[in-house]
């Protein structure tokens, strides 16, 4: 098992349900399994005669904080098994499946995650790209990684850059207490110092600040920049604090030493706080909590100092990056804007996987992008620190030296092209005369998956960001036919935007109680031609539908032209534009005797663009057009 996991671990297996009129085994399993000693719980579960789905869903979790996946991937395939399983019992099946590797079976479990939950932001993620395993395994062959030569054969994570030649890092290797935790038999975790060799690697291991190190657990820990001042992840065994929460501490080095390390003041006895990630001038932070009004299990938070030096009230980072699940281990790059995190929320390879967000104008951060093989695989990689493209981070994939170790990786810097800012835009406009639309609801879609809602602006114009891919987008408002577009991922190419058009089209019959006041609305023609547009072609399959539905209904139809072209041209185009529309209907099924034919030429003009008056095109559009009228309503048609 990870120490890492005992972060936040509570609120995890707090949610299970407590069983009555248990066995003196199954009650003194459950006691080992609430006080984390795993392996006795483990050995106790697995005696059981008769175990239920709850057994096993405990023997998956003491399984997987163990590190021992296949089993706790066999353990939860028994819960589903034995049916009567949650939507939360499928997404840590299909997790757990892939932690073993097996990501088509994994692929196949969240596919039953995502109908269970379907508005789940991770069951949205994974409809958008259900194979997106096969891109992330392909991975960046530039990126090498290297095991560093101070781990040990415990845990060691959580690297932080001190001083600039030091690294300072979590371990529990054991120091100056020789506690063990039963969470996994190891020692308490401590602070530890080593210093960056030419090369990348790790020497001169020795303990951190023996007034910072205490008795239970002690780190991760992150320094500004002159190393001077830490915030540090504590967890607190204190009576009055129920479940031993995690709270962040901040000390100042001064010349006797480090001085001891204060409670923040939003750490709460109600929830936990940890993970701190300081800026360099050590005036604001990124951290991870499980406090309320956040999404999952643990969310990122972001807090900066007032004028006073005090620290402020948290901000959660919001749905661009937090999930249902679990968001750890945050680090910002000031220059570059990047925030590196490890989430078990988003898509992934294994358990912890890390992901990288760039941070807009506004403060806000873009969808994360997966760092992909070789950094992530499908165990738990995690805890990443980045400068110049190179740093370290943490995972306890196999082939280390411990349980979780630090790598030494460089020339990270695949991700960047992904975190590109790529725009689908457009246009909405109106099938009448071309004008835009303000104010039109345009929808975007991902597999049927709803990835960004916004409105028009006065131009008809659109634009949202998005990742390269296959996309649909709508348009819809009141008074008008919605519009459709597809996007596919090649139309992008080497181009960071694509534009499309949405062209809204009012019903040409406007239903109403009684027939006098049904409303039909004109037609239109390009310049010069007398033949129906696809999409009005559309529209007049509306009037046949409502003429058959009410067969005493006769219609007039009457044609006009705009003012260009001579007097006698326009009159035999505008007779033209008539019999088109007649000739369609009569072609549907609408009796001839029921239609009245009349053609005007451009002698009933909409507007001022008559001969020598200078028009735009728009204006011209509107006189070139087929009016309706419902005869017998003279009063109600009547202008």
């Amino acid at each position: 098992m990870t120490k890492k996991h005992f972060y936040f671990f509570v609120a995890a297996v707090l949610t299970a349900g407590i069983l009555t009129a248990q066995s003196w085994k199954r009650r003194k399993a459950d006691e080992y399994y609430y006080r984390y000693d795993f392996d006795k719980a483990i050995s106790l579960y697995e005696s059981l005669r008769d175990k239920d789905a709850e057994v096993y869903r405990r023997l998956a979790e003491a399984y997987w904080m163990r590190g021992d996946y296949d089993k706790a991937a066999a353990a939860y395939g028994e819960v589903i098994k034995q049916g009567g399983y949650g939507a939360d019992d499928v997404y840590r099946y299909a997790y757990l499946l892939r932690m073993t590797g097996d990501y088509e079976g994994a692929r196949k479990w969240m596919e039953v995650f995502a109908r269970l939950r379907p508005r789940d932001s991770r069951a949205v993620r994974f409809r958008a790209d259900p194979q997106y395993y096969k891109r992330l395994l392909e991975g960046d062959p530039d990126v090498s990684l290297k095991n560093v030569s101070v781990n040990g054969p415990y845990s060691d994570f959580g690297p932080a850059y001190y001083v600039n030649k030091y690294i300072v890092f979590t371990s529990s290797r054991g120091g100056m207490f020789k506690r063990v935790w039963g969470g996994n038999a190891q020692p308490y975790l401590d602070l530890y110092k080593a210093e960056i060799t030419s090369d990348g690697d790790l020497t001169g291991l020795e303990p951190f600040y023996g007034e910072v190190n205490r008795k239970y657990h002690d780190g991760p820990a992150s320094f500004n920049r002159s190393g001077d001042y830490m915030v540090l992840t504590r967890n607190i065994y204190d009576r009055k604090v129920k479940d031993n929460k995690l709270w962040l501490y901040e000390s100042r080095k001064e010349a006797g030493g480090w001085t001891d390390p204060e409670p923040l003041p939003f750490n709460s006895p109600d929830y936990s706080c940890g993970h701190a990630a300081l800026s360099p001038d050590g005036q604001s932070m990124y951290f991870v909590s499980d406090m309320p009004g956040g999404m999952g299990g643990t969310d990122l938070y972001y807090v900066e100092k007032d004028a006073e030096g005090r620290w402020g009230t948290p901000r959660h980072l919001g749905s661009s990056v937090n999930t249902e699940g679990n968001e750890m281990f945050p680090y910002f790059d000031t220059e570059k804007g990047y925030l590196f995190f490890a989430s078990d929320g988003l898509p992934g390879l294994g358990g912890l996987d890390v992901f990288v967000s760039k941070r807009s104008a506004d403060g806000s951060f873009g969808e994360p992008v997966n760092l992909g093989a070789p950094i992530n695989t499908r165990f738990d990689d995690f805890a990443l620190i980045f400068r110049d493209h190179k740093g370290y981070m943490s995972s306890n994939r196999e082939g280390g030296k411990g349980d979780d170790d630090i790598y030494a990786y460089d020339h990270l810097r695949r991700f960047e092209e992904a975190l590109k800012d790529y725009y689908l835009a457009g246009t909405v406009k109106s099938d009448e005369y071309g004008q835009a639309v303000e104010g039109a609801q345009v929808e975007v879609y991902a597999a049927d998956s709803l990835v960004a809602s916004l409105r028009s602006d006065a131009s008809g114009r659109f634009a949202v960001k998005v990742r390269p891919g296959s996309y649909e987008v709508r348009a819809s408002k009141e008074g008008y036919e919605p519009a459709r577009a597809r996007v596919e991922e090649g139309m992008f190419g080497d181009r960071d935007s694509v534009e499309v058009e949405l062209v809204l089209s009012k019903p040409l019959v406007a239903e109403a109680p009684d027939i006098c006041s049904v409303k039909i609305e004109p037609l239109y023609y390009d310049l010069d031609k007398w033949y129906i547009r696809p999409l009005d072609r559309k529209k007049l399959d509306q009037l046949i539908d409502f003429m058959k539905r009410h067969p005493e209904v006769k219609v007039e139809i009457a044609s006009h032209t705009d003012s260009r072209a001579s007097h006698a041209y326009n009159w035999e185009l505008s007779r033209k534009r008539t019999m088109s529309v007649v000739n369609y209907l009569t072609s549907h099924g609408i009796s001839r005797d029921r239609l009245v034919a009349k053609w005007y030429g451009e002698t009933r003009l909409v507007n001022e663009c008559r001969d020598g008056v200078s028009c735009p095109e728009w204006k011209h559009q509107l006189n070139r057009r087929s009016e309706f009228r419902i005869l017998g309503c003279e009063e109600e048609n009547r202008e």
